[in-house]
């Protein structure tokens, strides 16, 4: 599955429904991954999968992310987030 793709399509979704598209605002988009089903975070390899497609989409200057104050940790492409 294109994770990048699901992620950018579900932001859009997002977007699109805010108040963002019709006038000018400084509020973010956030998508919690709570509200992703396709996000299994009892599979190891679709977890990384999931944060390798983040941690790429971020680096391409697509989206920016942040973990929560209680999972923060480092994160490198190939490492578990």
């Amino acid at each position: 599955m294109d994770y990048k793709k699901l992620l950018l399509e579900k932001l859009l979704d997002k977007y699109e429904k805010s108040k963002s598209l019709y006038e000018e605002t400084n509020r973010r988009i956030i998508l919690k991954m709570e509200n992703v089903k396709e996000y299994n975070i009892e599979d190891y390899e679709t977890k990384k999968v999931f944060h390798d497609s983040i941690y790429e989409l971020k680096h391409d200057g697509l989206i920016d992310y942040s973990w929560e104050k209680y999972e923060k940790r480092k994160y490198t492409k190939g490492d578990m987030a």
